[in-house]
């Protein structure tokens, strides 16, 4: 995965690296934050009303609309987390249309698949929802901004900017603080060694995270006003700035960027494909997903297609190929299906 400015990139990780040692010298405050230099978090590009119909099909989901996430296999299921916090609807994936089944929860706001159901976090809880719908419920330490699973353990990012690590039991096991948030996390595998990143709005910052030694490792800026991220299955990872108009790609331990690449109308929402290797993006700003593939080191376009008003959030199962899209304003839930 060849890099169009290396020097750049690697110049770019030894000055981010250096930044944040020496903002590790601040006072911080009673949650451990540092005392550093912040940017006001960025948010989606607001969309304008739609001008195209929507690709694919669309399903009523008017109450929808916080987070989105999808189980793989045969009876794989997406789980929407209203848009007041207080519940999860579970679809089948195969055939949206069918009514979900609706799960009753306390306030959650992030979302993730864990084998054949899911983890959500919240203000005050982590909740284990099963496929059925049966939850198990664990009070949270910090509140909890964004979660991730692999192996068994579940990876929570705090508004205190801690890294939680929880047993499969949701028992915590492990807190890393130092930064200002933890709104992004992404496990990545590579060469049989797990690695962990979070990205952090406040300072548009990724870095990695090793819980069994209690350390933050390389960090780099990523731009102004990075928002999201994910892994993939070659150990890269992705993110998307809506501020700079940029999607970054970064790799390697201690990271390096790989590529910056210009995307205008607001790119936020991620999905990675590893079958088909696609990288799923939404531009709110457009109404419009757009798949890149990244074979060659850059992004190049591959298939795009319209969507449903203000596609925050995007899944993809890499079995079927279908892309799913939730409005975050309640204008559906939208699947489609590209191969």
């Amino acid at each position: 995965m060849p890099s169009r400015h290396p020097t750049r990139a690697v110049v770019a990780a030894a000055t981010a690296v250096l930044i944040v040692g020496l903002a590790g010298c601040g006072s911080g405050n009673q949650h451990g934050r540092p005392d550093v230099p912040t940017v006001t978090p960025a948010t989606p590009l607001s969309a304008p009303p739609v001008t195209a119909p929507a690709t694919g099909t669309v399903v009523p989901a008017p109450g929808l609309g916080t987070a989105l996430a999808l189980t793989r296999g045969p009876g794989a299921t997406v789980a929407a987390i209203a848009r007041d916090g207080r519940s999860v609807s579970l679809f089948d994936a195969a055939d949206p249309s069918r009514p979900p089944r609706v799960v009753a929860s306390p306030q959650v706001r992030a979302i993730a698949a864990d084998g054949d159901g899911f983890v959500a976090v919240g203000p005050a809880s982590v909740v284990r929802i099963s496929a059925t719908g049966t939850t198990t419920v664990a009070a949270l330490a910090r509140p909890g901004l964004a979660v991730a699973v692999d192996d068994g353990e579940v990876f929570v990012g705090t508004e205190h900017g801690h890294l939680l690590v929880l047993s499969s039991s949701l028992v915590q096991t492990h807190d890393v603080g130092g930064l200002v948030r933890v709104d992004q996390v992404a496990v990545a595998r590579r060469d049989g060694r797990r690695q962990i990143v979070v990205l952090d709005r406040a300072q548009s910052l990724v870095t990695t995270v090793d819980p069994d030694a209690g350390d933050r490792g390389a960090a780099l800026r990523a731009g102004n006003g990075a928002t999201t991220l994910v892994a993939d299955h070659f150990g890269r990872f992705l993110v998307a700035n809506p501020r700079d108009r940029q999607i970054l790609g970064f790799y390697g331990d201690p990271l390096i960027m790989r590529f910056r690449f210009p995307l205008a109308d607001g790119p936020y929402g991620l999905a990675y494909d590893d079958r088909a290797n696609l990288l799923w993006v939404s531009q709110t700003a457009a109404n419009r997903v757009v798949g890149f593939d990244l074979s060659t080191g850059e992004p190049r376009e591959r298939a795009a297609f319209t969507t449903v008003r203000q596609p925050d959030n995007i899944a993809v199962d890499p079995d079927s190929g279908a892309v799913f899209v939730l409005s975050a304003v309640g204008d559906g839930l939208q699947r489609v299906v590209r191969r």
